[in-house]
């Protein structure tokens, strides 16, 4: 979303706002992207609250331009008691989180954490943040959402295989390969007495570079 102020908008009275309870409207007025009210609202989700500007700009993820454009509309409510700190989270490692750890996240279930944790116990962990992806079901927003409370810090150490050294068996054991796949792959190999390069498997795969780069992270 752009964040400059349509003259449209400038149109309209812009009245002050209390960024703890900042709505859709308010933020399309002043040129909020959604991702920064999403990580204000999940702030305000812990039962903490925004009390100065630095605490806004830190939640918020805010540049100095965005927050000079935004100071003259904001009412932040007031102090009457000793400052509370703004919370800092503790995110946990994503390779041994727990079903339960994951359904904190909002908008992951019992089904969809299942879904993660079968998944990384076939990848035998993950190892980027982009196999996240490769969850049915997931949704980008709530992806977003997971690595506010995740990291990915420890990941397996994984030592790649030689794709001409593999039987069937052992590439079909790939999330990403499946059994006929992997057949034709040693059918070809056999033709070809060996695979040199990943241009060699294109027409028996006919992957997109998503997969061949998941692949490339084992093979």
């Amino acid at each position: 979303m752009d964040l400059q102020i349509t003259s449209d908008k400038l149109r309209d009275t812009i009245y002050p706002f209390n960024p703890n309870y900042i709505s859709d409207f308010k933020a399309y007025q002043l040129g909020i992207s959604m991702s920064a009210v999403e990580r204000i609202r999940a702030f305000r989700a812990t039962g903490s609250y925004l009390y100065s500007e630095n605490d806004l700009k830190q939640v918020a993820e805010f540049s100095d331009d965005e927050m000079n454009r935004i100071r003259p509309y904001l009412k932040l409510p007031k102090i009457t008691k000793a400052k509370k700190p703004v919370a800092v989270r503790v995110k946990a490692e994503i390779n041994s989180a727990t079903v339960e750890a994951l359904q904190e996240v909002y908008g992951i279930g019992p089904v969809l954490g299942q879904r993660i944790i079968s998944l990384r116990k076939q990848l035998g962990g993950f190892l980027i943040k982009d196999q996240l992806d490769d969850v049915w079901g997931l949704k980008p927003e709530v992806r977003d959402q997971l690595w506010m409370h995740f990291k990915m810090d420890s990941v397996p150490n994984v030592i790649k295989q030689n794709i001409n050294d593999l039987t069937i068996a052992k590439l079909s054991q790939s999330p990403y390969i499946s059994t006929s796949l992997a057949s034709s792959i040693v059918a070809l190999r056999t033709q070809q007495d060996s695979l040199t390069s990943w241009h060699d498997l294109v027409v028996i795969t006919q992957k997109d570079s998503v997969k061949k780069a998941r692949l490339s992270l084992y093979l």
